[in-house]
């Protein structure tokens, strides 16, 4: 009999839409049985595509469920550390969407407490599975390249003036802004294939 691992999911906004939910729904052994919003267009697209899944208005109640054994936090960004520290707190493995935390003294507690919780932490870097990523960490450990000398990685985005209203990327917040979206993909590949650096400069 195989154990099905029932899945929370906190927040359903572009990453529980387009990643998460769908690949919970799809991955055998997982279960999607809860996802929190409060958007009442959000609410009618889970209904639709996932009808036997339960909508909560709070993460709370994913946290607070003691039948749910994986929470994955898709909040705003500033509150990736709060729901996972939750979710840690009462036994549940915990998958968080990227950037893990907005400080690296959240991302430490976060990482002790799991270790103390005996639960699985990690975070989700997509682009650790994408085709060219997967290629390029299959031609260093293969030794074709020789030894790399020189990296550079970068994402292209062109976007002349803001967004009418402000997107979160661009408000002067915590976790807000482009290296909290997107450099945190190519900071995570550089480690991925690289291992951890012995100095850092900016």
């Amino acid at each position: 009999m195989t154990t099905i691992i029932r899945t929370g999911i906190i927040g359903y906004g572009l990453s529980g839409r387009v990643f998460h939910a769908p690949f919970v729904d799809v991955v055998d052994g997982y279960e999607l049985t809860k996802i929190s919003t409060r958007k009442p267009d959000s609410i009618s697209m889970i209904n639709k595509r996932y009808p036997s899944t339960v909508i909560v208005p709070d993460g709370q109640d994913i946290i607070d469920d003691p039948d749910i054994d994986l929470a994955i936090v898709t909040s705003p960004n500033t509150d990736h550390f709060r729901w996972a520290k939750a979710a840690l707190l009462v036994g549940k493995h915990v998958l968080v969407e990227k950037p893990f935390t907005v400080t690296v003294a959240e991302a430490d507690e976060l990482i002790e407490l799991a270790k103390k919780q005996g639960k699985v932490l990690t975070v989700y870097h997509n682009r650790r599975f994408t085709s060219d990523t997967k290629t390029v960490r299959k031609l260093l450990d293969s030794g074709l390249l020789g030894e790399v000398r020189d990296y550079a990685s970068h994402f292209d985005r062109y976007r002349p003036e803001p967004r009418p209203f402000g997107a979160w990327r661009e408000k002067p917040l915590p976790g807000s802004g482009i290296f909290y979206d997107l450099g945190a993909h190519l900071i995570d590949q550089a480690l991925w294939f690289f291992g951890m650096p012995e100095a850092v400069t900016a």
